[in-house]
């Protein structure tokens, strides 16, 4: 089993999933420091079965209307395709979100239990102060992001300015914890962050806290535990950055992964149409030229270009 990932100068390459496999290999111990139900290609897989035997309960008990909108969120979009549209079987439900963890488990370096640098964390800005937004948040992990050279990202806009989901290694997390906590308690003016450049002296003085803050958490141990503070909670069990660019190189081997485990003739285009809300335009699907080049106009995809460019008359056959 190999996916697809990038070298250090960007340059595509394959990747054994299984790297300690050859051979000669017997058998294959499957480890993690919390537990295998933390490891993303088994939980993933639990979700997705928990979800859909949820579905099929409230389906025994007449609870899904038969004119019902569904979608859901990330993983939880591929359950909801195979319950409420059948595109998938159990096992092809369970092969493909094990599939979907395993790529995303060997993105990140581990130690040899198991272990990686990297977590997430929730930030709620109005609890920082009532001034605190999301410009000022990126401004800050862009900063965080300038002097450490390190991943940290805003992967989830759930609820503007009240709830955002960030993704990065242990030290930026870190960090962002640090500073926040600093704005939390010593209330610093950075109105200055909505009006660039009427704030020299206060965008000078900020940005060198910050550095000092890097400074300081990149001299703590080795293995940063984040901790809780105003306005960030760290998401507990988990140790990929989801969502983030550094899982971008794993997509062409998910794509391929999905192609062989959706059958065409599983496919039911008017159980989708007016019905399923794709996560990538949160509007309900349409099998028509517009609604696909909405898709490509947010993804680029190459898929969706090859399709646009094959399209024969106004409803395309899937």
């Amino acid at each position: 089993m190999a996916l697809q990932t990038t070298d250090n100068h960007g340059q595509p390459k394959l990747e054994r999933v299984f790297k300690d496999i050859n051979e000669n290999t017997e058998s294959y111990t499957y480890r993690s420091p919390k537990g295998l139900l933390f490891a993303t290609q088994f939980t993933q897989s639990a979700v997705a079965l928990m979800e859909l035997a949820r579905y099929k309960d409230m389906e025994a008990r007449g609870l899904i209307p038969d004119n019902c909108n569904f979608a859901g969120h990330s993983l939880g979009e591929f359950p909801a395709l195979a319950a409420f549209a059948q595109i998938m079987s159990i096992e092809q439900l369970v092969a493909m979100t094990f599939f979907r963890g395993m790529v995303m488990q060997v993105a990140v370096q581990r130690d040899e239990q198991g272990a990686s640098n990297y977590s997430m964390c929730a930030v709620n800005p109005s609890r920082i102060s009532k001034l605190f937004d999301e410009r000022m948040l990126r401004f800050i992990i862009k900063t965080i992001v300038g002097e450490t050279g390190r991943l940290l990202e805003i992967v989830n806009f759930n609820i503007s300015n009240r709830q955002y989901v960030c993704a990065g290694e242990l030290i930026t997390l870190d960090c962002l914890t640090e500073v926040l906590h600093y704005i939390t308690t010593q209330k610093p003016n950075l109105e200055w962050i909505n009006r660039p450049g009427s704030g020299t002296d206060e965008e000078t003085s900020f940005s060198s806290f910050i550095r000092s803050i890097v400074r300081e958490t990149q001299t703590k141990q080795k293995v940063v535990e984040l901790k809780r503070g105003t306005g960030i909670t760290p998401l507990q069990g988990i140790d990929v950055p989801f969502h983030s660019t550094l899982l971008r190189p794993g997509v062409g081997s998910f794509r391929e992964c999905l192609a062989s485990e959706i059958h065409k003739s599983n496919l039911d285009v008017k159980k989708l149409v007016g019905r399923w809300i794709p996560n990538v335009t949160g509007k309900p699907f349409r099998n028509d030229r517009e609604y696909f080049e909405l898709v490509y106009s947010l993804t680029g995809s190459t898929a969706v270009k090859g399709v646009l460019e094959a399209w024969k008359g106004k409803v395309i056959t899937i």
